[in-house]
């Protein structure tokens, strides 16, 4: 009976992950080909069609433009995903990195790298993103690296943890008696050896960061037009919320759906690999 519920879990979890992976790549499609997808252009007005409700013509209805949101949302799909991965792999390279010298070096270097983490920590986020925003402005470059500001410090942690326990292994010890230098170790022996957690992290972190960018259009301080992200457009859609729901709600979806497909596809990783 324990066995044919193990099982039952295990074919439960490879289905979410599939299913999850599946939405993904849809998503990912339409980040690199929205005029395929798209029924319409997404800056295309229609004023005499304006703030409709979802029909066959605009399947997720209009806005105070007459814009198609279906349209505007796969459109958005490519600022909303290019903010994510970018953030997330610069902190995954950055923090990686960090980590490992931090954590390979010791003594005092592994103190003091570990207290600007510390510090880093203690500072705010909505802090920290603004004075960012305020030097890089609230373009894409602003918010990609105002996000993974807001990640390294984790994955830094990670990455110290996993070279710390490996440090004293012997083949660590031999190829320092061979003479290897500290980056030959960290590119050759350490980070092929600590890739499995780097990796379930920076699947966490996509969504954090589709999440953050969210907030932070929604609030005003992110993605500004003419630029098109889920964030903003449930930032429009907020103002008529009570009138036209559908204006917020469909963009809310997305950005949900997108979230728990990644979260899925990391617990899955992780249970599999670590």
């Amino acid at each position: 009976m324990l066995k044919l519920n193990t099982k039952s879990l295990r074919t439960k979890e490879k289905l979410k992950f599939y299913i999850s992976l599946s939405i993904i790549i849809l998503l990912l499609l339409f980040s690199f080909f929205p005029e395929i997808f798209a029924p319409y252009k997404a800056t295309k007005s229609n004023y005499n069609n304006v703030l409709s409700l979802p029909s066959w013509l605009n399947y997720l209805g209009t806005d105070e433009l007459g814009r198609d949101v279906f349209s505007r949302l796969i459109y958005g799909t490519k600022v909303s995903l290019f903010v994510a991965f970018s953030a997330s792999i610069i902190s995954l390279i950055f923090g990686g990195l960090y980590g490992c010298i931090s954590g390979l070096y010791g003594s005092y270097i592994d103190e003091i790298m570990m207290k600007i983490v510390d510090i880093f920590y203690s500072i705010p986020d909505l802090l920290l993103i603004s004075i960012f925003i305020l030097i890089f402005g609230k373009g894409l470059l602003g918010i990609t690296l105002a996000l993974s500001l807001l990640s390294w410090m984790r994955v830094a942690r990670i990455s110290r943890s996993s070279v710390l326990e490996l440090k004293n292994l012997p083949f660590i010890t031999s190829a320092k008696l061979k003479g290897f230098g500290k980056m030959h170790i960290i590119f050759k022996e350490i980070l092929p050896n600590i890739l499995a957690p780097l990796i379930v992290t920076f699947t966490f972190t996509i969504p954090s960061s589709i999440l953050a960018e969210s907030t932070l259009s929604f609030l005003g301080i992110g993605i500004s037009s003419p630029e098109i992200s889920w964030g903003l457009m449930a930032s429009t859609g907020w103002e008529g919320i009570r009138s036209y729901p559908h204006l917020i709600i469909f963009p809310c979806i997305f950005i949900f759906i997108s979230t728990i497909c990644f979260l899925n596809i990391g617990n899955y990783i992780k249970r599999k690999f670590i």
